[in-house]
């Protein structure tokens, strides 16, 4: 890598605050194979920690419910009144919270520690390598490169390297360290790299996925091809099976939500003496936090609207007789059609899938074809390659 001769000196105290690209901390190419099993991938969130919120939910809950029963206890040392009613009172506000607090954590567990998991695309034999310029992975019927100055955090323990490129940390992808030819190295640049970039929040939008890919493709256009390109519309997955499971993943999320917080609601209620003062002034708190999300999830979706539509993602690619191609801004994946286990086609899309269920899905859009005789071309040959 050539250096910036404008750059300041890493002794600078601005510089000296920044770390290094990921690069810096890969010593050279390291290969694996091996094999990813669905628990490597659900061991990335549960022991790795690859999506901070299993975690940090999970501590908040038990803080709000410890801080609820210390303050349950302190107002009844406090009034003294430690007749039975009262007493009875309190241990059936404190079970009210921890019903809730029980309800969402196993909710978060699921959503987090099991569904996310459960799609993600390497499974079974994996073989590649990570170097100083990205991360090449193949599977039996699919290939891909992200490259390293995508990545976005980073989880290590003993057992497993994850590594996360998008912000939306809905994918990552988990690397068995026994699966390195040098396993003591793959150990040591993971756990630097985790250090450098540690798991991080995951965001509702990805800025970086609406920009086109300007790398050069690693993947050989047939002659066969039928070329697409441009930005993929949020509104052209309507009808989808993958929009429809996502929406159930949503509702089930505001459902815990709204009964960990009606479950706090009732507590104060009980515990209070039945004073509605106290209640509207946990509501009006309540209506303030579920306000401030909704106003960022707005904000984060009016900055990737274009003329009223919202941006999803840009990508480009093919199809072809042998599979399908794509690449956006973060990586490029080329996969065959015993890749995906189940198509759809809508009038907007095409969707592949490559797992049983809905859950995730790789889309193209209608408008991203050339023209109309593009389209139908395509739509033939997926109908082609699916025939029951």
């Amino acid at each position: 890598m050539t250096p910036n001769p404008y750059q300041a000196p890493l002794t600078d105290s601005l510089a000296a605050q920044q770390s290094p690209p990921p690069s810096h901390f890969i010593p050279g190419r390291l290969k694996f194979k091996g094999q990813v099993t669905p628990q490597h991938h659900r061991d990335a969130v549960i022991k790795a920690g690859i999506r901070t919120e299993y975690r940090n939910t999970t501590r908040v809950m038990l803080v709000l419910a410890g801080l609820f029963a210390l303050l349950s206890g302190v107002l009844v040392l406090v009034t003294g009144n430690l007749d039975a009613t009262h007493l009875l009172r309190t241990l059936l506000a404190t079970a009210v919270l921890l019903v809730g607090v029980g309800l969402f954590c196993r909710h978060q567990r699921w959503l987090i520690g099991t569904r996310v998991p459960s799609f993600q695309l390497a499974l079974g034999p994996i073989h590649g390598w990570i170097d100083r310029d990205g991360l090449w992975l193949e599977t039996e019927q699919s290939q891909a490169y992200w490259p390293l100055s995508n990545l976005v955090s980073c989880a290590a323990t003993h057992d497993l390297w994850v590594l996360s490129f998008g912000k939306e940390q809905t994918f990552w992808q988990t690397l068995p360290i026994d699966a390195f030819a040098d396993p003591a190295s793959a150990r040591s640049v993971a756990a630097d790299l985790q250090q450098a970039f540690p798991p991080q929040l995951p965001q509702l939008l990805d800025e970086r996925k609406r920009t086109p890919p300007e790398t050069v493709c690693l993947f050989s256009m047939p002659g066969d091809a039928i070329e697409f390109e441009g930005n993929f519309y949020e509104d052209c997955a309507r009808g989808t099976r993958l929009l429809k499971a996502t929406k159930q993943a949503v509702v089930r999320t505001w459902v815990a939500l709204a009964v960990l917080l009606a479950s706090l609601l009732l507590s104060i209620f009980v515990l209070t003496g039945f004073r509605t003062l106290y209640v509207a002034l946990a509501a009006l708190w309540i209506a303030i936090l579920v306000s401030s999300i909704l106003v960022r999830v707005w904000r984060a979706r009016r900055a990737a609207k274009q003329k009223g539509r919202m941006i999803a993602w840009y990508s480009k690619g093919w199809l072809d007789d042998q599979g399908y191609c794509a690449m956006t801004s973060l990586g490029q994946t080329r996969a065959t059609w015993q890749f995906f286990d189940h198509v759809e086609i809508t009038e907007d899309s095409i969707g592949l899938y490559p797992h049983e269920n809905d859950v995730a899905c790789c889309l193209v859009s209608r408008e991203q074809f050339a023209n109309t005789d593009d389209w139908n071309r395509a739509t033939e040959l997926v109908r082609g390659k699916f025939v029951a």
